[in-house]
C-alpha cells in the first residue's frame, strides 16, 4: 500500500462526523481503487475491522467480503464491490417511499446528528414535498447536526438550527422525530447518537411519533452493544483534580419508545 493510500484509508477510518452508511461507501470506493490487489484488500479489511466494527452496517459489509475472499470467489468480490452504491441508492428510495406513506402529512421534522441515510431520504422526500422543514440540534460535542444542516440547505431544504438543550421546547410543535441508526439490536433496541434517547422520552411524554430509518445492514444478531467512550477533551479541555469529563457519543434507545423502524 502506498503512502497516499495509507493516508486515504486512515482518513476514512478516523472519520467521526459522517454517518456509517457514508463511511461504508467511502471504504467501498477505496477498496475498488485497488480491486486487483489481494494484499491491498486484505490489509485494508483488517484495519477497517479493528476501527469500524462497532458500526453494524460496516461490520456486516466486512464480514460479507471476508466470506467471499475465504471462498476465493473473486468474481463475486468484484461484483459485490461494484454493486454497493447502486444497492444503497435503491434502499434509500424504498425507505423514503415507506416513510412518506407512513406519515403523509408530516412537514416539521426534528432529527439529530448526521446520518447519510437520513440525508439521502430527506433529499428524495423534498422532491415530492417542497415545504418539508427540518429542525436540527447542533449535536454536540462534534456538531454533526451543523454538518447535516449544510448538506440539506444545499439541497434546497428548509432547516432550523437549535441547541441540544432546546429540544424540549420544540418537541410540542413538531409533527414527528425521525432519527437514523448506527445499529439495530435483535431485541429491537436502537443504537444512535447521544441525545436520541432524550428525544424518544420527550416524544413519549408529548405523544409524538418517533421513527427510526435504517437499512437492513444495520441489524445485528445480538442484544448487547458495547458503548465506547471517546476523547473527553472534545467536551471540555479544562483540567481540575475534582473534575471528570465524559464523552459518550452513542446510546441505546429502548424499543418500547420507538413508534416504528422503517427499512428497505
Amino acid at each position: 500500500m502506498t503512502q497516499r493510500q495509507k493516508e486515504r484509508l486512515n482518513k476514512i477510518l478516523s472519520d467521526k462526523t459522517s454517518g456509517s452508511s457514508e463511511i461504508l461507501l467511502s471504504l467501498n470506493r477505496f477498496l475498488k481503487s485497488g480491486i486487483s490487489n489481494r494484499k491491498f484488500i486484505d490489509g485494508s479489511l483488517i484495519q477497517a475491522k479493528k476501527k469500524l466494527s462497532h458500526f453494524a452496517a460496516i461490520n456486516n459489509y466486512i464480514n460479507t467480503l471476508n466470506h467471499l475472499i475465504i471462498k476465493k470467489d473473486f468474481d463475486k468480490v468484484n461484483q459485490y464491490l461494484n454493486s454497493i452504491e447502486s444497492l444503497e441508492d435503491k434502499k434509500f428510495e424504498k425507505i423514503c417511499s415507506k416513510i412518506q406513506k407512513e406519515i403523509p402529512k408530516a412537514r416539521n421534522i426534528l432529527t439529530i446528528s448526521r446520518s447519510g441515510t437520513l440525508i439521502s431520504v430527506f433529499k428524495l422526500w423534498h422532491q415530492h414535498k417542497r415545504n418539508l422543514k427540518l429542525i436540527i440540534p447542533e449535536s454536540r460535542p462534534s456538531n454533526e447536526g451543523k454538518l447535516m444542516a449544510k448538506e440539506l440547505l444545499e439541497a434546497g431544504i428548509k432547516v432550523e438550527m437549535i441547541t441540544d438543550a432546546m429540544t424540549g421546547k420544540y418537541i410540542s410543535g413538531i409533527d414527528v422525530v425521525i432519527i437514523g441508526a448506527d445499529a439495530v439490536l435483535k431485541n429491537g433496541n436502537v443504537i444512535n447518537k447521544s441525545g436520541s434517547l432524550s428525544l424518544a422520552v420527550l416524544c413519549n411524554h408529548f405523544r409524538k411519533p418517533f421513527y427510526v430509518l435504517a437499512t437492513k445492514s444495520k441489524y445485528l444478531n445480538k442484544i448487547r452493544y458495547k458503548i465506547e467512550r471517546e476523547d473527553p477533551e472534545k467536551v471540555w479541555s479544562h483540567k481540575h483534580t475534582n473534575l471528570e469529563t465524559s464523552n459518550i457519543p452513542f446510546e441505546e434507545i429502548d424499543s418500547t419508545l420507538i413508534t416504528k423502524i422503517i427499512t428497505e
